[in-house]
């Protein structure tokens, strides 16, 4: 006892100035501090020699000796505790793995040290585009680092969890005993000696864990503090934009660049391959989902082809088709090439660039042959300047070259602008003109004069700036462009390649064009509108606006609610009836009706689309973040408003399931309803569709349909009887007329034998007898026919054999 206590003054005092000299330096060094701390470590170490002392006295304590009863219980015990142990040791063998946190976090460590020693030495150098990569760089390396601390703090809770559990076991008192049973003893023993292993084991990596989260806590700060430096610097850049930053083109003197024009070039074509290496590395998962989409539309489109080639009229089908005939892969590629930056959200501008340039080459081969004689000179020099934009946008350095570059660049750029639009010959052959190519020439001719202008005047960020977004809005519109014509073509050949199926029927070429042709334009316009924001480095601030705009909490009375919640609710309701639609054609009437065949899938269809549209609903309101409570009040609502004004609506929209569940009548049954008849053409959720006999479409509200006399012709099947009626001499044989009249009928094959036609003495007339003859025909849709063919037929019979049929004589 007297030792540890000894021990442990002496760890207080070693504590005490420890704590002295941490108040030296931190300058609040005192008399009043000193008594203080003299207490704080002399209470520490009796507090310590308490706890130890108590210790060995619990240790000391005498064990208890297990009886014959008491025996089952621990055998239980240590089988239930034993396999507890041998669990955790299983997931501690399987279940972490440290590995996939190290080894990323060295290189991002590496990195991190690179980026702060370029920042430190180049940091003042570096342009609005290098300083936007570094910053998504460094973003994306943040987003590792934040995955990373999700995957330790899991690590770490369950590491926690599994050492209370055997630390638990480990201080059970009931294990503290002395067994009679060698055997058990040694199990017991076992378990122990396992369990105190585990619990070393189990400190040893949450440690293991604590230590790698403060590395990556480290870490995560130094990025986000050099991300904010590199942010700060850019907006101080963006503010300083204006002023100007070298001399005057006309002055510059080449001695004042240590950097050559081609050395800045090779410099900058190395460090963006490898900001390219370093942005693609986490972003496999995106990278192959963009090969998988070309691969499916590549197949596809492969597919097409083949199926169109083997058809007499290929020649005809392929003169519709430009793009696409010229090069099937090329054109998928091109594709590819057009939406694969759209899956990266934010990518680098040297991946952008890198991307554009094999999409620029990609339409060389497209669109070249197309071009009039003069126009490829345009295109070439169109692609040139590009190119020469695209290397000067990834510069670190300024130079010599680079000023006199953009001014050549930018006065031919002008030229050809002007020469477009004083053009009067068409520029391409087989393609229709876009009707904003002018336009867009027009916005690209001001960009360029506004970048000679600041270039002359030394202002080379904003020189380049307008430079390069000028070449890439024309270079990007002409993409688009083709882009959407190969949209276009892709789907005129599923049509022309599966003409039977009803999907070609929907999206049939020259009605796909009056329909998509503008939804294709409006998408194509978004796009090249977030390109030109991006160009002129606004594309960060336009996403902070458009999260601070669709994020801000906005409330209508109590009621707090997001323009975002709003709109991802609405996008949830438009998808459901967009799919409702498509179910909607697929399952389509029409066949069935033109051909007179009754069908029970619009039945089965009005069930899907309803479940769609009651699912989208439920997934939008959850989405939406829409609370019950005030979803109830709505409902409430609604129904005061049914209560008064809806009646006839909720009436037939309830008699449309009502239509859709019991099904008395299905699509191509044969109704009569009040003074209307025809053949049912739709069943929809509030309202059905007739097509009568003059060819029009009669909508007919569901709850008339079940209030009112409805004949169904159709339900049972399409067998129908007509009849009609003939006039015989009182001096006829009516035996043998009745004989020679079924025999007649009996050789018509539209005329069914069972039931067999009837023939019956109806009146006797003031000049003659009235004879009446009914017949069965097997489908309703062809009896007018068959019973005018049986009237003729009978009056042959009738006339061949003598008699003639009675009329009233003339008075």
């Amino acid at each position: 006892m007297h030792l540890i206590l000894g021990i442990n003054t002496a760890k207080g005092i070693f504590l005490y100035y420890k704590l002295m000299d941490h108040m030296v330096l931190m300058g609040s060094y005192g008399k009043n501090a000193r008594v203080f701390l003299i207490f704080f470590c002399l209470l520490a170490a009796f507090q310590s020699s308490f706890a130890q002392n108590k210790q060995q006295t619990a240790q000391k304590k005498p064990k208890h000796v297990v009886t014959e009863s008491e025996i089952p219980l621990l055998v239980n015990k240590v089988e239930t505790y034993t396999l507890a142990i041998d669990k955790n040791n299983f997931i501690i063998k399987i279940g972490f793995d440290f590995s996939v946190i190290e080894t990323p976090l060295s290189e991002i460590e590496t990195k991190l040290k690179t980026f702060k020693k370029r920042f430190e030495t180049q940091g003042q150098k570096m342009n609005l585009r290098s300083l936007n990569s570094a910053v998504i760089l460094l973003k994306e390396q943040s987003d590792n680092l934040l995955n990373y601390k999700k995957i330790l703090v899991s690590y770490g809770e369950q590491l926690s969890k599994s050492n209370t559990e055997v630390r638990k076991i480990l201080s059970d008192p009931d294990l503290n005993v002395i067994i009679p049973d060698s055997v058990l003893n040694e199990q017991l023993n076992s378990m122990v000696k396992d369990g105190k292993r585990l619990d070393t084991l189990q400190r040893k990596m949450l440690s293991r864990v604590n230590l790698l989260r403060n590395r990556l806590s480290i870490n995560l700060l130094q990025l986000n503090d050099l991300s904010s430096n590199m942010s700060y610097l850019s907006i101080s850049k963006k503010i300083n934009m204006f002023s100007r930053e070298e001399a005057p083109l006309f002055k510059l003197k080449a001695e004042k660049y240590k950097q050559s024009f081609g050395e800045t070039v090779l410099n900058a074509f190395e460090r963006s391959g490898k900001i390219i290496s370093i942005y693609l590395a986490g972003k496999g998962h995106l990278t192959t989902l963009a090969l998988l989409i070309f691969i499916f539309i590549t197949a596809w489109l492969l597919s097409n082809m083949r199926r169109i080639k083997k058809q007499e009229e290929v020649e005809s089908v392929l003169l519709q088709v430009n793009f696409l005939k010229r090069s099937v892969i090329v054109g998928s590629v091109m594709g590819l090439l057009t939406y694969a930056p759209l899956l990266f959200g934010n990518p680098t501008m040297s991946l952008l660039h890198a991307i554009e340039a094999l999409r620029v080459i990609a339409i060389c081969f497209l669109l070249f042959p197309f071009l009039n004689g003069s126009s490829k000179y345009l295109w070439i020099g169109l692609v040139l300047i590009w190119f020469f934009y695209a290397i000067d946008d990834i510069l670190l350095d300024s130079s010599f070259g680079e000023r006199w570059g953009l001014f050549i660049a930018g006065v031919l750029l002008f030229l050809i602008c002007v020469d477009m639009i004083r053009r009067r010959t068409a520029f391409f052959l087989k393609i229709e003109e876009s009707p904003v190519t002018k336009a867009l020439v027009i916005f690209t001719l001001a960009q360029v004069v506004l970048s000679i202008l600041f270039n002359l005047s030394g202002r080379l960020s904003l020189a380049k700036i307008f430079g390069v977004s000028a070449i890439q809005c024309l270079m990007l519109g002409i993409s688009l462009k083709v882009f959407c014509t190969m949209v276009l073509e892709a789907i005129y050949l599923q049509t022309e390649a599966y003409q039977s199926s009803r999907f070609s029927d929907f999206i049939n070429f020259k009605e796909l064009q009056h329909r998509f042709q503008r939804t294709l334009w409006i998408l194509a316009s978004i796009i090249w509108t977030i390109g030109l924001i991006r160009n002129l480095t606004l594309y960060d601030l336009m996403l902070r606006l458009s999260a601070d705009f669709l994020q801000e909490s906005r409330s209508i009375g109590s009621y707090q609610f997001t323009f975002a919640s709003i709109g991802i609710f609405f996008c949830i309701i438009w998808f459901s009836s967009l799919i409702s639609s498509f179910i909607s054609f697929f399952f389509g009437h029409e066949k069935a009706t033109a051909g007179g065949k009754r069908s029970g899938l619009n039945s089965m269809m009005l069930l899907i689309r309803l479940a769609i549209w009651t699912v989208g609903f439920l997934i939008a309101v959850a989405a939406a973040g829409i609370p019950i409570d005030r979803l109830s009040i709505m409902l409430g609502a609604l129904g005061v408003g049914i209560g008064f004004g809806l009646q006839n609506i909720v009436n037939n929209l309830v008699s449309g399931i009502i239509l859709a569940f019991e099904r008395p009548i299905q699509i191509g049954d044969q109704i009569e309803i009040g003074n209307k008849s025809g053949v049912v053409k739709e069943i929809g959720v509030r309202s059905s569709k007739i097509h009568n006999a003059e060819g029009a479409d009669i909508i007919v509200p569901n709850g008339d349909l079940l209030s009112q006399h409805l004949i169904n012709w159709t339900m049972q099947d399409r067998s129908k009887r007509v009849e009609f009626m003939i006039g015989v001499p009182y001096s006829t044989d009516l035996d043998s007329v009745i004989l020679l009249i079924k025999e007649t009928l009996k050789k018509n094959e539209n005329i069914l034998p069972v039931p067999e036609p009837v023939v019956i003495v109806q009146d006797f007339g003031e000049y003659a007898i009235s004879v009446r003859i009914l017949l069965w025909v097997g489908d309703l849709a062809v009896g007018g026919g068959v019973r005018s063919a049986a009237m003729i037929d009978v009056k042959k019979a009738l006339a061949a054999a003598g008699i003639q049929l009675q009329i009233r004589p003339l008075s």
